[in-house]
């Protein structure tokens, strides 16, 4: 099966970025009838699929398949609806996650995966997600910090403040956000993120990464300067972040949380997020291919 690049389309990549080993490339296929575009993945290893504007669930499995041998990769992950999920379970994939009322609040998001080889489906840190759970069910009914503090919606010009605290919190991460152009251009794109200042610093920020179509939108890009943690500083803009989305009609929201991180698994659930499912070595962030908890909830 052949490759296409779609017409007129760029990667990620921009002038001067080339040799960035998170760069992805946006490849299509032809199934069912439909034009399919996946996410060519090289530093995490894998190809992704998100929404595939397909009812043909075998053909789609294949294709995917082929698109990962023929690539190189690994590892599939696909976001789909719920409607494909027999038909890809049928064709070898496994569930690894569901979160309700994805597609504008209608209907489900099934997330997938298939692997070449067992160990590469296999969970990363199980003592490290074991350690999570238990925090989680500790923490279950304490509530969480809220600081009494304004935030504010990013401009373009907090760019390269921005992508300094993402560079300083996250060592490795699967997209290039200490790099100040991306994030420009992802501001410039309508991405929402919200900040925290103390005088002139820049001390917290996240985004809501929008997934214009369903109507939803990941949580995401949560980094707090070490010397203001412990303060509910995260539990505030993320706050903020969602009553923007209720304002522009998004019926609900989700994230993906690295599963041996108790912190951030215990912020989104005193956000009233919900445990969804788990993604095993799904990406390469912070040491390595890690396992990363599924949350979701409605807005």
């Amino acid at each position: 099966m052949g490759i296409q690049k779609p017409k007129g389309a760029a990667t990620l990549e921009t002038e001067g970025r080339e040799e960035d080993p998170r760069s992805i490339q946006m490849v299509e296929m032809a199934v069912g009838g439909s034009t399919v575009d996946v996410v060519d993945d090289p530093y995490s290893d894998r190809v992704r699929c998100d929404h595939p504007a397909t009812r043909d669930e075998a053909q789609l499995a294949e294709a995917l398949r082929g698109v990962a041998d023929e690539l190189g990769r690994h590892r599939v992950v696909t976001f789909v609806d719920e409607s494909l999920r027999d038909g890809l379970e049928d064709a070898g994939f496994e569930v690894e996650g569901v979160m309700p009322g994805f597609y504008r609040g209608a209907s489900d998001c099934v997330v997938m995966g298939w692997a070449d080889e067992p160990d590469r489906i296999r969970p990363a840190d199980p003592e490290g997600a074991a350690l999570t759970d238990r925090v989680l069910r500790a923490k279950s009914d304490t509530p969480g910090l809220h600081a009494v503090v304004d935030t504010e919606q990013a401009a373009v010009s907090d760019a390269s403040d921005i992508a300094e605290i993402l560079g300083e919190t996250f060592e490795a991460y699967p997209t290039p956000s200490s790099d100040p152009e991306y994030v420009a251009n992802q501001i410039e794109d309508g991405v929402p993120f919200r900040v925290i200042r103390e005088g002139d610093d820049l001390v917290a920020c996240a985004s809501a990464d929008l997934v214009r179509d369903a109507r939803t939108a990941e949580l995401t890009d949560c980094a707090t300067r070490p010397t203001h943690r412990g303060r509910g500083l995260m539990q505030t803009i993320l706050n903020d972040l969602m009553d923007d989305l209720r304002r522009a009609d998004f019926p609900t929201a989700f994230t993906l949380a690295r599963a041996s991180v108790p912190g951030i698994n215990v912020a989104f659930q005193r956000l009233g997020f919900e445990y969804r499912g788990r993604m095993a070595r799904s990406c390469r962030i912070g040491s390595g291919l890690e396992d990363m908890n599924i949350w979701s909830r409605w807005l």
